[in-house]
């Protein structure tokens, strides 16, 4: 149990170490800001800006206030608010753009003329399309440093984080190629899924059921507590689940989700020894992030998974890549041959 639990900490410590390294968690997030969109800069001497977020480099930012273009170092800036100021829809708009169409294309580029009827996008290869806005679905603005934030962000590999799915949200996903299930946003703070197993020439096939709340939501930190329930179509008895509360801290980008829950069975009641868990997500690139997932079960039987994995992911779906290593309570595989169990899931947002 203890060589589990240092194994754990270890592999906890190393996305620790990197996230610290390469993410800004306290003070300002910059990488939270969308060129294009217009804020409200307060300055350490309580200067104030309003203007056009242009650009985000590692050290300064630039915006557009009144026709000028304005540089300033990240360290001399206090705060910065959303501006209330609603620019005319005439004015072009600078920084890359999203353009979702009515037949299920999107179109990625920059706003060179906003008129009434149409906009005009300069894409990538300097061509130049316009595009009536009947057609248009919608228009988002691509983050500073990111096009596409993780569209998988509820969930670890399969544990969940502390966060949930925004209101009217939801996604289809599949683990392990015979397990669907989804899921939806009834509130921005209460989640729903649901799904049934796919396994060929089984007599009975499992059904599932998750329950997921979210009462805390803080700038970088994101409680919630859910149940999760599982039994088999073939099973006359009461099914399996647990009871659990896990907490987030981080961004999209690197966070650590930490957490546990107790196991109960319909017929036996609530088990008496938790199952802890602690994951840590770090983004690599704009598309790929290092996902680890690892559960220690308590008690004089005590077990544990140890996971290490890769997400890659665009702007609505994601796929997952990971292995598992299951060990007994003291440290060992029980296996003589390969010790890991590859873990496959695909999740698509709707």
């Amino acid at each position: 149990m203890n060589r589990l639990f240092g194994i754990s900490t270890i592999v906890l410590l190393l996305f620790f170490n990197t996230a610290n390294s390469s993410a800004q968690i306290k003070g300002i997030d910059f990488s939270r800001f969308v060129i294009g969109k217009y804020y409200e800069f307060v300055l350490i001497n309580d200067l104030t800006y309003t203007g056009k977020l242009v650009s985000v480099d590692e050290s300064t930012i630039s915006f557009l206030h009144e026709s000028t273009v304005k540089k300033i170092r990240k360290d001399l800036i206090k705060e910065i608010n959303v501006s209330v100021t609603s620019p005319d829809y005439t004015m072009p708009d600078s920084g890359t753009v999203s353009v979702e169409l009515k037949d299920g294309s999107i179109l990625v580029g920059s706003i060179t003329v906003s008129g009434e009827d149409a906009i005009t996008l300069k894409m990538s290869s300097g061509s130049l399309i316009r595009v009536k806005r009947e057609e248009i679905v919608d228009i988002s603005y691509l983050t500073a440093k990111n096009p596409w934030s993780d569209p998988n962000s509820s969930r670890l590999f399969f544990a969940p984080t502390g966060r949930t799915i925004k209101q009217g949200g939801g996604y289809f996903s599949v683990a392990e190629i015979f397990f669907p299930m989804v899921a939806y946003g009834v509130t921005d703070y209460i989640n729903v899924a649901g799904g049934i197993s796919l396994i060929p020439w089984a007599e009975g096939q499992l059904y599932y059921f998750n329950l997921k709340v979210r009462p805390v939501h803080v700038k970088d930190f994101d409680l919630s507590a859910g149940t999760f329930y599982t039994n088999a179509t073939s099973n006359d008895e009461g099914g399996v689940g647990a009871l659990y509360l896990m907490g987030t801290y981080g961004d999209d980008k690197n966070a650590v989700t930490f957490g546990g829950g107790y196991g109960f069975n319909t017929d036996d009641g609530v088990s008496d020894y938790p199952v802890l868990i602690i994951g840590g997500e770090l983004q690599m690139s704009k598309s790929t992030k290092l996902i680890s997932e690892n559960w220690i079960v308590t008690g004089n039987n005590g077990a544990g998974i140890i996971s290490l994995g890769v997400r890659f992911f665009g702007r609505n779906m994601a796929g997952d890549f990971g292995l598992i290593y299951a060990a007994d309570s003291e440290g060992g595989s029980g296996s003589s041959g390969w010790p890991f169990i590859p873990w496959v899931g695909l999740h698509y947002n709707f």
